[in-house]
């Protein structure tokens, strides 16, 4: 597992001109944008990155020599969700320190415990990518997982849109402030939402990892 984890991890750091455009791009943004837009970008670019990965083991036949070595093809499965897991928390804690620089260097008054509480609830939305996308990834071949993706996107994008336009729409029959009602929620105890939200998302991980061993025990290569 060790030697896999490694094996991505110098996939990631191949890109490494890449990483260092995205990063230069996003402290740019963190102190121009809205600082919740740049955890998200950060973390989703993050996400993608890691999942990168699985297409680089798919050229030149490297499922093929991956599966010679004294791994067992749910150890390959197991290890992609470990790599992603802790490449989303480095991202995703390399955004909240840009956040946080931003604020301070700005001068911008935050609350601390609603800002960290909002940046966490974020996590369960790159973890239901990841649980999405992984399977895919190890399922099909790379030029298959772009078209998956683009429609994946698309549907979240439609759904979005379509969940707003209902909420206005409904605001606008009903008189009803769904953003004033939402904001009641800043009165609610913090811990029992960020264990909910850990909750699912382990649920969600685990469900998506059994899935994926399964189809990595059934793929001939």
């Amino acid at each position: 597992m060790k030697g896999l984890l490694v094996k991505d991890f110098k996939i990631l750091m191949n890109q490494k001109k890449f990483m260092i455009m995205f990063f230069f791009v996003a402290i740019v943004l963190s102190f121009s944008m809205d600082s919740s837009f740049i955890v998200s970008y950060i973390s989703m670019i993050g996400t993608i990155l890691t999942l990168s990965t699985i297409s680089f083991d798919y050229q030149d036949e490297g499922y093929s020599f991956l599966m010679t070595l004294p791994i067992r093809r749910g150890d390959y499965a197991i290890g992609k969700y470990a790599f992603t897991v802790l490449g989303l928390a480095c991202f995703w804690g390399i955004s909240l320190v840009l956040q946080f620089a931003s604020f301070f260097i700005r001068g911008t008054e935050f609350d601390l415990t609603e800002t960290l509480l909002t940046d966490i609830c974020m996590l369960p939305l790159f973890i239901f990518v990841a649980a999405v996308l992984i399977p895919i990834e190890i399922k099909f071949s790379p030029e298959k997982v772009r078209v998956v993706m683009f429609l994946f996107f698309g549907i979240v994008l439609v759904i979005a849109m379509g969940g707003k336009a209902l909420l206005e729409k409904l605001q606008d029959n009903t008189g009803i402030e769904f953003v004033s009602k939402l904001e009641t929620l800043d009165a609610v105890n913090p811990l029992p939402l960020i264990m909910g939200v850990l909750a699912i998302s382990i649920i969600m991980l685990s469900i998506s990892m059994i899935i994926s061993v399964r189809i990595m025990e059934k793929r001939e290569f």
